[in-house]
């Protein structure tokens, strides 16, 4: 439904711990990202590299200060200059996952960081545009490596190529199209330095949008989606690999439940008149948009969201 193809395909569900998995890869698997799948399109920065003399480094002087401050939340001046600048961006939208506060990460604007599955590296870019400096992003089904003007480097390549360590890594919605999960987070494991952290954001099956809507959630997306974790089964996986399952935090943002109900009306992703395509032509009004956001809310604070980021401790 993605693209409007209406194959199926068969999924298992386990008893015990709820994960959905695909029966059987397609072997013609490929055809399934066309060349305008969105991970794939070209990487903007909201900064300007190029800029130099008192401008080019009063913006950076800037948007480092504001990073540091929500880091770690001491500075003053990052206090200030987030609330007053205009350049200030979307911190809390993009990197509210970064700022967690039950847990210490230690990240600061030097930590080495890996994006695992990144496409062309949207993400890596605004992280780039806020002040960080060793970013690495890998996939393997991009055309070919990209190094930007940030800095930023995107390699042609798969974890088990990758060959330092690093302070944080993380999967945006990539491991559920991983064929091995276990084998990854090992791999990811031996990855990280000590004491640093792993976060894996994913879709949830076992959610309150997986049992009302069915084969129509949105986030089931088969057959890329090859595995869909519950709770309980990305505890028993990162226990198995050898992290500590230090956090879990429910980040529905109201996709799951919006894109669930337009499915119910026969529209894919990728169509004209869908609400992710064109607003404008939405088949909900913004009150009912609203809603959908409201209720995910609701769900994220009673750990019934069909999406949450798992913060994984190497001991």
């Amino acid at each position: 439904m993605h693209f409007g193809m209406r194959d199926e395909f068969e999924y298992i569900e386990c008893s015990r711990c709820g994960c959905l998995q695909i029966k059987e890869i397609p072997a013609n698997l490929s055809s399934y990202y066309p060349t305008n799948y969105y991970s794939y399109s070209p990487a903007k920065s909201g900064c300007n590299y190029t800029q130099t003399g008192i401008r080019g480094y009063k913006e950076r002087f800037i948007r480092n200060r504001i990073t540091n401050y929500y880091l770690n939340r001491t500075s003053r001046l990052g206090r200030f200059l987030e609330r007053k600048s205009s350049i200030s961006g979307n911190y809390t939208e993009r990197m509210n996952w970064m700022r967690l506060q039950r847990l210490n990460l230690g990240l600061t604007l030097k930590s080495s960081i890996l994006d695992v599955g990144c496409g062309t590296g949207h993400l890596l870019q605004d992280l780039a545009a806020h002040g960080f400096s060793q970013l690495m992003g890998i996939d393997p089904f991009i055309e070919h490596d990209l190094v930007y003007e940030s800095g930023v480097r995107i390699l042609k390549q798969s974890l088990d190529h990758v060959d330092q360590q690093f302070d944080f890594i993380m999967l945006h919605h990539s491991f559920e199209h991983l064929t091995d999960p276990l084998s990854v987070l090992q791999r990811v494991y031996s990855l990280l330095k000590p004491k640093r952290y792993c976060l894996i954001r994913i879709p949830l099956a076992g959610s309150y949008a997986w049992v009302k809507y069915g084969v129509n959630w949105v986030a089931l997306d088969a057959p890329r989606h090859l595995h869909l974790h519950t709770p309980h089964s990305m505890k028993l996986l990162s226990e198995q690999a050898g992290f500590e399952l230090a956090d879990v935090v429910f980040d529905g943002e109201g996709f799951g439940l919006i894109f669930s109900e337009q499915y119910l009306k026969g529209i894919p992703l990728v169509h004209p008149n869908s609400h992710f395509v064109n607003p404008a032509d939405s088949p909900f009004s913004k009150a009912e948009i609203e809603a959908f956001k409201q209720m995910d809310q609701r769900l994220n604070a009673t750990g019934e969201a069909d999406a949450a980021g798992f913060y994984l401790r190497k001991n």
